[in-house]
């Protein structure tokens, strides 16, 4: 789920979800859907072994409701996406993330949680969060107040 408040692209919210051999990637603004998934998505490294594909996009608008507090939900076409339970807040700053070969500066604030459920046309995806609780760490997490720019021109 992406909220993005700035971007060289504008604003605008998008909601990208990757399956085995499917990626879609929804919003109301295909320009910057298309621009988040090809800069960023398919090159940030989750757990799990799905690969990027070319992806598919559907123009609809997006839901987004953020407590810090207590979680997020956020809904697109047939996609809905619900964290909750926070465990913890840290602010992080990654100063080398690599993004297709590009190295950027991440600052964020992070926020592991412990639930999550992504469902598709009303049924949840199997699986669920690996949350290690003396971590605290999360597989399901928010990201709030992300800044990202490249690492040789930390202004752009």
């Amino acid at each position: 789920m992406w909220r993005v408040d700035w971007s060289v692209r504008g604003p605008g919210r998008a909601l990208v979800l990757a399956v085995p051999g499917r990626v879609r990637i929804i919003g109301p603004d295909p320009e910057l859907g298309r621009w988040l998934g090809t800069e960023f998505n398919r090159y940030i490294k989750l757990t799990g072994d799905i690969a990027w594909s070319e992806p598919e996009f559907t123009t609809a608008e997006v839901s987004f409701d953020l407590d810090l507090a207590t979680g997020l939900t956020a809904a697109a076409d047939d996609v809905s996406v619900a964290i909750s339970g926070p465990i913890e807040r840290y602010l992080t700053r990654k100063d080398d993330y690599d993004l297709g070969g590009v190295p950027h500066i991440l600052s964020t604030v992070w926020i592991p949680c412990r639930e999550a459920v992504i469902a598709v046309g009303g049924e949840p995806l199997p699986g669920g969060p690996r949350v290690d609780e003396d971590g605290p760490m999360s597989s399901a997490f928010i990201a709030d107040a992300e800044v990202w720019c490249t690492a040789d021109h930390p202004r752009k």
